[in-house]
Order: structure tokens, then sequence, then C-alpha cells
């Protein structure tokens, strides 16, 4: 350490002090420098002895003793900065837990038998999930015990509604958040809105949550996948179907002030939009993440799904409105599907890596927990990390101009589309797997295709089946995502095997190409 010096010292001379020039005996000095060190002791004893006292007490004391006694051969004190910024980082690794949330699910009584299957998918798909399902009337039957409680929702008859068309319904859905809050639930740090047929990850909801501070004020959600439909309500608008996160202080202010900003918005259609009025009233403005999906889209989501972006899968929303996301299966057969995969590595469900094979004459798109993509030829990372149109509007659209990203158009001859390799199984890593993720991707069943392009795809044609060995995320890949660096290490007649693994300084995703 330095020497602390006071600040009346004087540095005419270097290496000589200056108060011998004035006359000062050694007796004096003796007398001065037995004085400094009992301070020093004293100092040290406070310090280690009291944590309380802060560093700038401590510099103080030091400051004002005039000393320059520190010496490298003294051991150096426990700094109360040190201390307090381990415990904060400590605090900060520990991030949001999932029981620290509270899921406020909108639902009706009319469609309850349909829709309680979705909520049945995701509410006990991990430990300590809450939620609560807000009805606008009981339901017949018994109530289910893997169901969240319900309540009916209060009386609103004494809001304007003036919007031609639309379901008054929409001002009971958005007070759920302020009705949620009133029942004072302890431990809670953020409230969760949702539809009765929204898909949660709740494990990683809770990991993107834990960027934020849940003592500040966060609206957080994300907008429609289509253009049209951000026009009509808000680019700055948090879709409700897709759910969206509101912080425990900005839920407190939302609940005192939310029936009188309802007044002035009769006009509106939704209960999203009612909500994200009164935000802007309260000075709010949202926090995009874009792993919250509306859904806003009819057709295949293959195109959307298979290019998810760089950050973990919240929900998924609309599921009757597409085509189940496994072709062989039902639409709760398919999500269930999913959800299982979820299970055993919830951040790397639907994450895209990419890897070629033989130089540039196979292109291999992964998306963990899904499917993998197989072009012949090459396309570069920045193509296959662009969604296919698979996909159309709800106005049964598809031209590019309609959605608010980049998206590129589906081949139309037949052999220049990927095959798809839809995900069978996912197994946690296991003794002597090098504790790595072990998924099993086969053919599906295009029969035209097959016959058509059999020839055309060779040796790609015969193969039935891949399999993907795969290192779990790391903590750091939640603050800084990466894609995996993908290598081809087998490609048998009827089998590939693909490795994905932390790029290294250097690599990168085309390396094998080179």
């Amino acid at each position: 350490m330095a020497p602390l010096l006071n600040k009346s010292s004087s540095m005419k001379n270097p290496g000589k002090l200056s108060f011998f020039e004035s006359g000062f005996s050694w007796f004096t000095f003796t007398v001065i420098l037995t004085c400094a060190c009992s301070c020093v002791y004293l100092l040290q004893t406070l310090v280690v002895n009291r944590k309380c006292i802060s560093v700038e007490t401590s510099l103080s004391m030091v400051t004002q003793s005039g000393t320059n006694f520190f010496t490298t051969d003294r051991p150096t004190l426990p700094s109360p900065v040190t201390e307090l910024s381990k415990q904060i980082e400590v605090q900060t690794k520990k991030g949001t837990d999932v029981s620290r949330m509270v899921f406020a699910v909108a639902a009706a009584a009319q469609h309850w038998p349909n829709r309680k299957g979705y909520i049945q998918k995701w509410y006990k798909s991990v430990k300590d999930v809450r939620a609560i399902v807000w009805l606008d009337q009981e339901v017949n039957g018994t109530w289910e015990k893997n169901l969240p409680p319900f309540r009916i929702s209060g009386d609103t008859s004494k809001f304007p509604y003036t919007y031609k068309g639309g379901m008054r319904s929409a001002i009971r859905i958005s007070r759920i958040v302020s009705e949620t809050f009133r029942l004072g639930l302890p431990d809670v740090d953020w409230f969760i809105m949702g539809d009765d047929d929204t898909i949660f990850f709740p494990e990683n909801l809770a990991k993107v949550l834990s960027k934020y501070d849940p003592k500040k004020m966060f609206y957080i959600g994300s907008n429609s996948e289509t253009h049209m439909q951000n026009i009509l309500f808000n680019y700055n608008m948090a879709f409700g179907g897709g759910g969206f996160a509101i912080s425990y202080p900005l839920a407190k202010e939302l609940a005192q002030m939310q029936d009188s900003c309802l007044m002035r918005y009769p006009h509106l259609f939704g209960s999203d939009d009612r909500i994200f009025s009164c935000m802007s009233e309260l000075g709010v403005t949202l926090t995009k993440e874009p792993g919250f999906h509306q859904m806003d889209i009819q057709g295949d989501a293959l195109g959307l799904l298979a290019a998810h972006p760089q950050t973990p899968l919240l929900s998924l929303h609309h599921m009757d409105l597409y085509s189940p996301i496994f072709p062989s299966l039902t639409r709760h057969e398919a999500l269930d599907h999913l959800i299982k995969a979820s299970k055993v590595e919830s951040p790397s469900i639907l994450q895209q890596s990419i890897c070629y094979a033989d130089g540039k004459n196979w292109s291999l798109s992964v998306s963990w927990g899904y499917v993998v993509q197989v072009y012949k030829g090459f396309l570069t990372p920045r193509e296959l990390e662009t969604p296919l149109r698979t996909f159309y509007t709800l106005r049964r659209k598809n031209d590019r101009a309609e959605f608010p990203f980049n998206t590129r158009q589906t081949p139309k001859d037949l052999c220049s589309r990927p095959s798809l390799f839809f995900m069978k199984s996912v197994k946690k890593p296991s003794v002597g797997s090098e504790g790595l993720l072990e998924s099993v991707y086969l053919l599906g069943d295009y029969l035209k295709r097959q016959k058509t392009c059999f020839k055309d795809l060779q040796p790609l044609s015969s193969v039935k089946q891949i399999r993907v060995l795969k290192e779990p995320v790391k903590e750091s890949w939640f603050e800084t995502p990466r894609r995996s660096c993908c290598k081809v290490m087998a490609w048998s007649e009827d089998s590939i095997e693909l490795r994905l693994s932390d790029c290294q300084s250097g690599e990168s995703l085309t390396d094998s190409i080179q």
C-alpha cells in the first residue's frame, strides 16, 4: 500500500523529513513516532473487530493522524467494501426464485373445460409455482387438485365500455393483477399475467427476471409477431396472451390508481391495452423480453420456433390457432412432449446451433429439444437464424412486410427445403456421458419429398436418426448468450451424431468449412 501523508507534509526535499529542518530533536521525533504507532494499532483493532466502521471513516482517521507507517510487510486487512461486494455478488447469483413469482391467469367459465388442460401442463412442471385463476363465475363440477386455486373477479359494471363489437370482459381481465396484489400474498417479487391458453416456462422466467431488481418498477413483456397487430394496438405494449411481468412496487402503484385510470379508456378494445394505458399514466415504459410469445400466427409455427432468439423460451400462446408443433402428435401431446424436454434442460429448449458437414455440402440447424433441419448446400449462419415463413398472419397473409422481424421465403423447389428430424427423446447426463445431454431426433414423415428427392439428397436420404450431445447451459449464458459451436462427430448410412459445446477462443460456427 502506498504511504498516506498528511496534507501539510512538505515535499521540498524528497527522502528527508521536513520537520528536522525546523530544529526538532530526536527525542521529540521519537515521542511523535510512538504516538503515531499507537494510533495505527488502535485503528487496526477497530477495523478487525468492528466491521461496521465505513471505509470513509477509516481513511479519515488515517489521514488525520498524519502517519506513513503502513508497509508492505504488514498483513492486509479485510475491506468492508470488499465484504459487502461479496455479499451483493452472492445475492445477485441467487436471483429470482420460482416461488417469488405469482401467476395471475385470466379465464372464463365458458371456455374452462377446453382451456384448463393448458394450465395443468405448466403449473406442476416445476416445484413451488404459485398461481391464481381468475374466473367470471364459478364452474360446474369439482375443482381438480392439479390446478391452481381460483377466485371470482370483482364487479366491473361501473366501468364504461364503448368499443363496438368488443367484449366487456376486457375490463375484468385488466384488473386481475391488481386483484391478485390485494390478496396480500407473502414473499412476492413479481406478478405474471397470462391467459388460460398461455403456456409458461417458469424456470426460464425466473432466470430472466433475475436480471432485474424487483424493488424497482418494471413492466416486462413483448410485442405481437405480426406488424398489423402492433400497429392496431401499440409497439410499446406488452401483449397479454404472451404474458408479462410486473414488479411488486409497480403492482402496488397500479392497484392504487387503476380503477380511476380505467374510467378514461372506455374506447379501447382489450385488457392489455388498458393496462398499457395505465402504465403510461404511471410513467413506466415497457422493457422488452423476446422470450414471451404472443403467437398471433396461423399455419406451421416451425419456421418461427426453429429460429428462436438467443434468449430463454418464456411462453407460448394461441396453441389452437396453428398446427401441432410436432406433426405426428395432437396439440396437447405435442406440448407435453416439448415440456418433457424442458424439464431435462429448460434454458436450452429451442436454442439454435449451426454446423456444417463435408465442407459446404451440408448445412445443419439444431433447435434443441425440437427439430434438426438439414439443408443440401451452404447456408450462412445469418440465413439459418432467419425464420422461414412457414406461418402466416391472423389475416392469412404471408408477405415479409407483414412481420416486424426478418424472415425468408420457403423454397419453392421441394428438394431445396430442409429435411426435418423431430425430437424423439431427451436424457439428462448419465455416468460415462462426460456430463453431456443426449437428445435423439427422427426423420419426419414426408413421403412425397423423400420419393422425389431421394437421389438428389444422397447420402442424407438414408439417414433416419440424428443424435445430439450437448453441454448444459452455464450461468454466464444468461448474461452474455452465445450459440453453441457444433461439430459433426459421425455420419453413417442411417444416422448422424453432433456435438454441441461452448465455442472456444478463436472458434466460429463456420470453422468446419475452412
